[in-house]
């Protein structure tokens, strides 16, 4: 605390306010539950007006990659932004990589970080850096304050544009002096955003005369779904048009995973994209990037002839890559439901039903299909696992007894993703159908967001269990975030899946070299000699933790872990050797 000759020192003539005290109050009007951070220096003065605020919950982080995660978490699952408070130039430099997840998702968050004293800044103080310049790479707006005064508007405007469709990230440098400045009081909230914004009635018509002459239409979704609310909308178009339907990233349940027409990610580099799209005649996008290739392709996955419809919140989405016929910009949920009671109509002519039940009859086959391939390797696991009962565990087996896990001790559950080269596993096997049920990094793809990802979920939704599965990869670059976990009791269930290399970047490399062995050793690739004992490392944070290493023992490890989260309200570490095959 500070002295009390220290805080005489810092008052302020009666009928003013100390522009520390002023922008603790504009957070509490905000809303603001929790302020994650990890401070400074130059947040001494900031620190001190939180403390004499009870209403405000402190959430250190030990990194602040860690406090980004968990602002990223806490706002996805709250539909509130999240609120940080970042040290100075190395600081804001700390946490881009998760920003850059944040700002490429559209989260809403309010990214606070201590400057040093204005009048410092010409003489290269230490610490000191161009924060806004910085903050400027992955925000929607970036700005420093000169005045006590300007407090009100800034932040006010900070909280308005972070929930702007699309919302996202903004960054607002505070100097030390302007906090010791005196000012009026304002408290008041911004403005409250409404974003669900009609859409244009003649692009609403050019879309419905693309969907009356289509007979092969694909949908592409991704997590303006989502951001939007809007996946029964889109369940509802799918079926109404009888559309094949594929993810390019699921990051969220944009659409259900058990649906029969969801035929599951596509990327839209792979072979399987020209397959997907040969005999399509329209592309229909809704809420998502056409593309975001991650290798350049000389030759397009699209036919020459097809047309393109696209319906997104984002006016910098439209267009931009794909010659498009059609372009709808409007709020998505708010779009969907006025083509939907458009296409309603459709279905009174019987060759356009006849159509769309003939194209609906297709993909259930795919589908079956597809579901074959899955049961086929999870028997495949079933029968490792007997022929070698000592380990280690196959991936199919371990998100198989996660499942059973969860719909025996937490079916209400949140999943965080970040096991990687065993996500598409994790996602078919668990089966997410409920929106809110499923968080994985959205579009940006940074690693080390799983584990504060789910510390801020877990925050956001205290009455839900959440369990996180994590690759080895990417728990090590936020491991800090157990201590958090472990010092505030956020009940998280934490599942490390350790194989000993980063497997994903090898299933990358045969994508781009040919294939291979995925088993080979490869320059920069293993992490495995010393393998890491994530189950220790939690301990020493404090976790409760456990190694395992027999596939017999994961389902009872998962279900005590769940349990003992739940009614201790602590957090649990299972660490599950698993296999990689070739």
């Amino acid at each position: 605390m500070v002295s009390k000759q220290l805080r005489a020192r810092y008052s302020s003539p009666v009928g003013k306010t100390l522009g520390k005290k002023a922008l603790i109050d504009l957070l509490c009007a905000e809303g603001v539950k929790y302020v994650f951070g990890i401070p400074g220096a130059t947040e001494i003065h900031f620190m001190d007006a939180l403390e004499e605020c009870p209403r405000l919950t402190y959430v250190l982080g030990l990194h602040e990659a860690v406090c980004v995660g968990m602002a990223e978490g806490y706002a996805r699952v709250s539909g509130k932004p999240g609120f940080l408070n970042l040290h100075t130039g190395p600081g804001i430099a700390a946490g881009l990589p998760l920003l850059y997840n944040a700002y490429y998702g559209h989260v809403p968050l309010v990214v606070t970080v201590g400057q040093n004293d204005s009048r410092l800044l010409q003489r290269d103080p230490h610490l000191s850096g161009d924060i806004v310049g910085t903050g400027r790479l992955y925000a929607k707006w970036a700005t420093e304050l000169a005045h006590a005064e300007d407090l009100g508007t800034v932040l006010r405007r900070a909280f308005k544009s972070a929930q702007q469709s699309p919302p996202g990230p903004v960054v607002v440098s505070l100097p030390q002096d302007v906090l010791l400045q005196d000012c009026g009081s304002d408290p008041r909230p911004s403005m409250e955003v409404r974003s669900r914004l009609r859409p244009d009635r003649e692009a609403l018509a050019q879309a419905l005369a693309l969907l009356r002459e289509a007979r092969h239409p694909v949908l592409m979704v991704e997590s303006g779904v989502a951001r939007s609310g809007a996946v029964e909308e889109v369940v509802r178009f799918a079926e109404l048009i009888g559309a094949r339907v594929y993810q390019a990233w699921m990051a969220d349940v944009n659409f259900p995973v058990g649906h029969p027409q969801y035929l599951g990610d596509l990327d839209p580099t792979s072979p399987a994209a020209k397959e997907a799209f040969r005999q399509a005649d329209l592309l229909i996008g809704v809420g998502c990037s056409l593309f975001a290739e991650g290798f350049f392709n000389p030759e397009s996955p699209l036919p020459a002839d097809i047309k393109v419809l696209h319906v997104d919140d984002d006016p910098w989405e439209l267009g931009k890559n794909l010659v498009t016929d059609c372009g709808v910009q409007a709020d998505i949920k708010t779009a969907l439901a006025e083509l939907n009671e458009a296409l309603v109509a459709f279905q009174r002519d019987p060759h356009y039903q006849a159509r769309s039940e003939e194209r609906r009859a297709a993909i259930a086959e795919e589908k079956a299909a597809r579901e074959r391939r899955f049961t086929q390797a999870l028997e495949s696991a079933r029968r490792q696992v007997q022929a070698d009962p000592a380990g280690p565990v196959p991936v199919a087996y371990l998100m198989q007894e996660i499942k059973l896990a969860l719909a025996e001790v937490a079916p209400e559950a949140i999943v965080v993703d970040e096991c990687w080269s065993s996500s598409e596993a994790l996602r078919h096997i668990v089966g997410f159908d409920r929106p809110g049920s499923y968080l994985r990094s959205r579009k940006g793809g940074s690693i080390g967001g799983g584990i504060p990802l789910a510390v801020g979920a877990q925050l956001a939704a205290p009455h839900r269990s959440v369990l996180a599965v994590v690759g080895d990869g990417g728990a090590a670059w936020s491991l800090q975030g157990l201590w958090t976990a472990a010092h505030y009791r956020v009940p998280v269930t934490f599942v490390i899946t350790n194989n000993g290399t980063y497997r994903q970047v090898k299933l990358v490399r045969r994508l781009v070299l040919g294939d291979y062995p995925l088993t080979e050793r490869h320059v920069g690739m293993e992490i495995d000699d010393p393998s890491t004992d994530f189950s220790r490392l939690a301990a020493a944070m404090g976790v409760v933790s456990e190694r395992v290493t027999k596939p017999a023992r994961v389902g009872e490890a998962l279900r005590a872990a769940l349990t003992d989260a739940r009614r201790e309200r602590r957090p649990h570490l299972v660490e599950v050797m698993v296999e990689n095959p070739a």
